[in-house]
């Protein structure tokens, strides 16, 4: 093993350990995973920690005895265990119930001695070997690389799907929304491509999918206390409206630039507005604190399974309205549509491609899945783009798990390419769409999302369509 490969694995290491540092802030998940791959077992959330927290140890000590094996012995020594040894079951169920964060902090223990063991290794020590039950022969760096950081890997990725939003969250969210959101149309844009215009919701964005899924999913006593959350805009108005549809008062914290389209809209359905800052974490700060101090119930706008299950009723209507679907572009912002949309979409056409599509200025969210974790931009450089509903500095962590599994790629677009996408529409298919909107549009004319051989039934979600009349005008003077 090189020192490159050496130092790959330590770079893995650590982004596991980050991975299970967040789900040990967070509630266990409810449900049942597959602990290993064709397992006829299966784990809640609890065994996969406390299985986390002692196969680490057990496989570094077999590294260490293989290492220390005395040199020229005949054949490589014994290592491994079955899965059913007392030494793997028992802690399992003697931990199941034990604290994440306390377990963590065992997770850790071991992977800094095993970064340390790695690091002090001489090169010469990697051509040593053990004999497997099962597996036969294996080389050193086969076994670190199989059952400690692949199978790390593993079990992370199972505490990330127990947290997923499934299927039947997004069928059930379609029932609750049916008459109030839109089942939008797939417009012809040409032999191989549709339109998915939410901008023809009735607040003028997919929004309202959401917005309607959360508010409706609360008790009547909840609702009582009313709604709070913090938007720039569509997501300001849809739960205005859901708000006031479902009887609840609705205080919205919106920018000091908000779009006045999106302020008159959040005042005609009766919400409170309250004007605080640029960036979206300060208005989630003044967010939360009405919710502390009036105990009023967030509608998060887009970290939330409801919101991310309404969002994902737009996937599947396409999904049921074109099964041959190949591609679909979604315009990234905090995660919640393309997260909602992706999800539904792999489920119902798994070959389809999900691409995501961000503005060049605020591309948080290719540089997260780039580097396999959440990448924060700041306000400075994400309100420098003119799509205002794209200007969110960070990926939800729901979202991003998400992303994470059921996202192909994400693309950039410029803003020049974002305008002229907003000339075409409006010009060819008679379509009035903000700049956010337009975002999978600009991707697709522009080339930023090749749209190759085979790819004949792609499909781009056109996601708002609230814009200022004068900048409107404007961009379409050119």
């Amino acid at each position: 093993m090189t020192t490159e490969t050496v130092a790959t694995s330590l770079t893995r290491l650590s982004a596991v350990e980050r991975r299970l540092a967040e789900h040990a802030a967070r509630p266990l998940p409810p449900g049942l995973t597959d602990p290993d791959p064709g397992a006829s077992e299966r784990w809640e959330a609890g065994q996969v920690w406390a299985h986390l927290a002692e196969f680490p140890g057990f496989w570094l000590d077999q590294v260490r005895a293989i290492l220390a094996a005395r040199p020229g012995a005949e054949g490589p020594i014994p290592f491994g265990r079955m899965k059913t040894d007392a030494s793997r079951t028992e802690p399992i169920e003697r931990e199941r119930r034990t604290a994440p964060d306390e377990l963590l902090q065992r997770v850790t223990a071991k992977l800094e001695e095993l970064s340390t063991t790695l690091t002090a290794l001489p090169d010469d020590a990697w051509n040593a070997s053990g004999l497997h039950p099962t597996l036969g022969e294996m080389g050193l760096a086969a076994i670190v690389e199989r059952f400690l950081l692949s199978h790390l890997e593993e079990h992370a990725d199972q505490l990330d799907g127990l947290e997923l939003v499934t299927l039947d969250e997004i069928r059930a969210a379609a029932e609750r929304i049916r008459g109030v959101a839109l089942h939008t149309p797939l417009l012809r844009w040409d032999d191989r491509t549709w339109l998915k215009p939410e901008s023809l919701q009735p607040v003028g964005a997919f929004k309202m999918r959401g917005a309607y899924n959360a508010v409706a999913s609360l008790t009547d006593a909840e609702r009582a206390r009313g709604v709070v959350t913090y938007s720039s805009g569509n997501h300001a108005q849809a739960v205005a409206r859901a708000a006031r549809l479902l009887g609840a008062h609705a205080t919205i914290v919106m920018p000091e630039d908000a779009p006045p389209v999106k302020v008159e809209g959040v005042r005609r359905d009766g919400a409170e507005i309250v004007v605080a800052g640029l960036t979206g974490e300060e208005r989630h700060a003044i967010a939360l604190d009405l919710v502390e101090r009036d105990g009023r119930v967030m509608i998060e706008p887009y970290d939330d399974r409801r919101i991310i299950a309404g969002q994902g009723t737009c996937g599947l209507e396409i999904a049921e309205d074109l099964p041959g679907v190949t591609s679909v572009l979604i315009p990234v912002s905090g995660g919640g549509l393309s997260a909602g949309i992706a999800t539904a979409i792999k489920a119902l056409a798994p070959n389809a491609r999900v691409i995501g599509v961000e503005p060049e200025l605020a591309a948080d969210a290719r540089e997260s899945l780039a580097r396999g974790e959440i990448v924060r931009w700041d306000g400075s450089l994400t309100t420098r783009t003119m799509a205002d509903g794209l200007r969110v500095e960070r990926l939800g962590w729901l979202p991003f798990l998400h992303l994470r599994r059921f996202m192909d790629e994400i693309v950039t677009v410029t803003e020049d390419q974002m305008a002229e996408a907003m000339r075409q529409l409006a010009t060819r298919a008679r379509l009035v769409v903000e700049a956010s909107g337009a975002a999978g549009m600009a991707a697709h004319l522009s080339g930023s999302a090749p749209q190759p051989e085979g790819d004949d039934h792609r499909v781009i979600v056109i996601s708002g369509g609230n814009v200022d009349p004068a900048a409107f005008a404007e961009i379409l003077r050119g």
